[in-house]
């Protein structure tokens, strides 16, 4: 099995940065939802970012895509990622319209929103094994990046999958640089998932200096962009994810640490 050494080479505390590149970064949608009383005003880019789904909504969307020459997959693509959450069927419909379309400039966020919509349905056997696909594609072409790196760990993590641990592990201690954790979300999941595997297989040490490392990350108030301070930062740890990473960390550096640690941030 893979060393989960925080000396592996694959320190989390890099500060080389990147571009912010919205396939690389793990933040998310930037846009919140708006309360329903708040009548929708559809921008020009909006109408392929819908976060309800009917007959009202897919129709507009369906004249749009028709019209569309060279962008069609990427449309399907990032519709479905806006309907994961409340849509999943329809999210996974839509990505099977993407992949076939033979398009493979987004093949692994694609998977990756697959997984996502699994997810969503608690199918979490299939979200595992949408995510590995990802992961294939990219092993295969080095160019593609998506965030399975990061939420596949992190999904084996939170539901104790033991029997992925050791390819959760390789992944967590090989496709990443210290480039690819400068934003500080992103240095949480990291360590945050290698702490709760470590747990687990009964590496206590190193499992609570993961996980001190990841509640660091989660203080962090700014990202070390000067003009994206928002983005990246770890808005809330007070899911199950986030307990159980502080019950792993020393009394005394939690208690330092708690007062930074809001999960209205």
């Amino acid at each position: 099995m893979a060393s989960l050494s925080v000396r592996n080479g694959r320190k989390a505390d890099g500060t080389v940065a990147a571009a912010l590149d919205g396939k690389r970064a793990l933040v998310g949608p930037l846009d919140k939802r708006r309360p329903s009383s708040q009548p929708v005003l559809m921008g020009r880019d909006d109408w392929y970012r819908n976060k309800d789904w009917s007959a009202a909504t897919e129709a507009p969307f369906r004249a749009k895509l028709s019209r569309s020459r060279s962008s069609r997959a990427q449309y399907l693509r990032i519709q479905a990622s806006y309907l994961t959450d409340d849509h999943p069927q329809a999210a996974l419909a839509l990505i099977e319209e993407y992949f076939e379309t033979g398009d493979e400039f987004d093949v692994p966020m694609a998977f990756c929103t697959q997984a996502e919509a699994y997810c969503g349905l608690g199918q979490i056997d299939e979200a595992v094994a949408a995510y590995k696909r990802a992961l294939n594609w990219e092993e295969t072409h080095p160019r593609h990046i998506s965030p399975a790196r990061t939420y596949y760990p992190k999904l084996v993590a939170e539901n104790r999958l033991s029997s992925e641990y050791d390819y959760a592990v390789d992944i967590l201690a090989n496709r990443f640089q210290p480039m690819d954790l400068q934003f500080p979300l992103e240095r949480y999941h990291w360590n945050g998932s290698n702490a709760l595997i470590a747990s687990e297989l009964g590496h206590l040490a190193e499992a609570r200096e993961f996980a001190e490392r990841a509640l660091q990350a989660a203080a962090q108030a700014e990202s070390p962009f000067r003009f994206h301070r928002n983005v990246g930062i770890v808005r809330n740890s007070s899911d199950d994810f986030g307990r159980r990473i502080k019950r792993l960390a020393r009394p005394s550096t939690l208690r330092s640490l708690f007062r930074l640690i809001s999960p209205t941030r």
